[in-house]
């Protein structure tokens, strides 16, 4: 308890929120614990009602369920999860959980030609908070020929330890008239 009083009055110096004894912070202390166990624990069984229906296999879509709760109401609601959103391109279809898998240690020209041949015009390529390739910027240009690999190792300073196989990057794209199309996460196996 003294370590819960004392966290708690190191954070309420830091917010300029008034501390308080001991006393009080178990009195606070104790209406919260119970509350986060009870919603931790209910949170922790729907999730596990989920997963049994993954672990069994062969149930439909409908099958599983999205479920709501807030104990201090009581409310709960459960719903059906609706299927991902479905992207058109041309003759090929995909959605937000779709990945694109590259095998091969290419260049960012390289990539931007595969991505061509989908008939996508990839404007930028950016892995994890860092900017890989933009067309906007001429200095990009510079990198085209450069591997995505020594691109993100140079510009994200992504460690590349020798058991890593791949390297996620995103994408946008365009397609030819100029309209923006969300394309999936963009593995290269570079390994």
């Amino acid at each position: 308890m003294d370590l819960i009083a004392g966290f708690a009055n190191m954070r309420a110096r830091n917010y300029s929120i008034p501390e308080v004894d001991k006393l009080k912070a178990k009195f606070i202390a104790g209406r919260i614990i119970p509350a986060i166990a009870t919603s931790t624990a209910m949170a922790t069984g729907l999730v596990c009602l989920e997963l049994y229906k993954v672990l069994a296999g062969g149930h439909k879509v409908e099958d599983y369920r999205n479920t709501f709760a807030n104990l201090a109401i009581p409310l709960f609601s459960m719903a059906e999860p609706v299927p991902p959103k479905t992207i058109k391109h041309q003759d090929m279809s995909w959605t937000v959980w779709d990945r694109w898998t590259i095998t091969g240690n290419i260049t960012l020209r390289g990539l931007l030609g595969w991505l061509k041949e989908k008939g996508l015009n990839a404007y930028s390529i950016s892995c994890g908070t860092s900017l890989l390739y933009n067309s906007m910027f001429p200095r990009h240009k510079d990198r085209l020929d450069k591997k995505v690999v020594d691109v993100a190792r140079e510009v994200a300073k992504v460690e590349v330890p020798s058991y890593r196989r791949h390297l996620d990057v995103v994408v946008a794209c365009e397609d030819d008239d100029d309209n923006d199309v969300d394309v999936p996460l963009v593995s290269i196996y570079f390994r």
